[in-house]
This record gives structure tokens, C-alpha cells and sequence, in this order.
């Protein structure tokens, strides 16, 4: 058996940042996944740096990621990152905090309408699959009201695993406090080291959704 595994989002999932020859954190958990239950992980990205999560939500709607998607034993989704890096500068320039308030409502949305989205590919009785939705590290750690909305953010991102596929990989614990150990040189990408510790956020949370585990 070959285990499917789908990964949808911006430049974390596309690996930006961790430096040349380098795997991102979706390599690092597809050989997680191998070891783990002792079968061939076939991997399949559909990502790009710069992608807000309205442009990721998109991808859901060609043909050839649906058709990725329908089989996929595992799907992985990162977004939001180029949202709050836009609301960063339009706060900076504005200083209206509702700038934050707007994008984190539209993150999830978005989000709550890929979830949906996934359901209704898969159709009715799929097998059994899981989703692992990354929440957001504070890239901004010394400005203040970026650590308010991505805390606010995060905990608003957990009602999503109210679906029995869903769980949330905690990117936020890891990087606080690190953030100079686990970004890379433009601050605000993980390096290397970063995208270890995201494989690993996502490998602990398990597969019990899945056939093999």
C-alpha cells in the first residue's frame, strides 16, 4: 500500500527558507509517516510563496488537485502567513487594529470553506483520511499587536477541529521564544531547523484516522 499524502498552501509548505538542498517540513513528515507505519508515502504539493488563503482555497477548485485530493490519506494546509504579513504593513501605516480583525475573519472563513471543500470532493462515505491545519507563528515578536491577533487568530483556528479529520499542528509554541533559532535570514521564513520542528509539530499529533495506524 502506498500512502497518499496532499499538501496545499504558501512558501512554509513549499519549504521557502530552508536553504538549498534542504527539505521543508512536508519531505521531513513524509519520511515521519514511512517510518511510522512501515509503508511508501507518495507526496504531491500543490503551493506557492505568496499565496493568500482566498488563492489557496482556488487551488481546490482544479481538477487535477481534486483528483489528488479524493485519494489522499493525509492532507496538510498552511496559509494565512502573507495575510498577516499585509496587515503588519497596512497597521504600520494606518494604525486601525480592525486591519487585523478583518484579515483573521477572512483567514478563517477560508479555511472553514477548504475543510468544506475537501468533504465535498472526497463524497460521501471516503475513506478514512485526515487534514493537519498549521496555525501561525509571530515572525513580529517585537511588535505587540501582532502577538494579540495571532493569539486571537490561533484560538478562533481551533474550532476547526471540531471536524472529526481535522487537528491543529501548533507552529505558535514551538517558534515562541525561538524565533531567532528557527528562522531563517529574512526573519520571517523557518530555516532548516524551523521546518524540523513543524514535521515533528505535525507528527505528533498522529494518524488514528488513517487505515494503517
Amino acid at each position: 500500500m502506498v500512502l497518499q499524502y496532499t499538501a496545499l498552501g504558501d512558501s512554509l509548505t513549499t519549504g521557502r527558507g530552508a536553504g538549498l538542498f534542504s527539505p521543508g517540513f512536508v519531505h521531513r513528515f513524509g519520511n515521519m509517516m514511512e517510518s511510522d507505519l512501515k509503508t511508501k508515502t507518495a507526496i504531491s504539493i500543490f503551493a506557492k510563496s505568496g499565496l493568500n488563503t482566498e488563492e489557496i482555497l482556488g487551488l481546490l477548485s482544479f481538477p487535477f488537485v481534486q483528483t489528488c485530493i479524493k485519494g489522499s490519506d493525509m492532507i496538510t494546509i498552511t496559509g494565512c502567513g502573507n495575510d498577516l504579513i499585509d496587515s503588519v504593513f497596512a497597521y504600520q501605516t494606518t494604525k486601525d487594529e480592525t486591519t487585523f480583525s478583518r484579515a483573521s475573519a477572512h483567514c478563517h472563513e477560508n479555511f472553514e470553506k477548504m475543510i468544506a471543500k475537501i468533504a465535498e470532493i472526497k463524497g460521501e462515505n471516503p475513506s478514512p483520511y485526515a487534514i493537519r491545519v498549521f496555525n501561525l507563528y509571530n515572525p513580529f515578536p517585537s511588535i505587540d499587536i501582532a502577538g494579540k491577533w495571532i493569539t486571537s487568530f490561533n484560538s478562533h483556528l481551533e474550532t476547526l477541529a471540531a471536524a472529526p479529520h481535522v487537528k491543529i499542528a501548533d507552529a505558535y509554541s514551538i517558534f515562541k521564544g525561538k524565533e531567532q533559532e528557527y528562522l531563517s535570514f529574512d526573519g520571517v521564513h523557518p530555516n532548516s531547523k524551523g521546518y524540523q520542528a513543524m514535521a515533528q509539530a505535525v507528527h505528533k499529533l498522529g494518524y488514528k484516522e488513517l487505515p494503517v495506524s
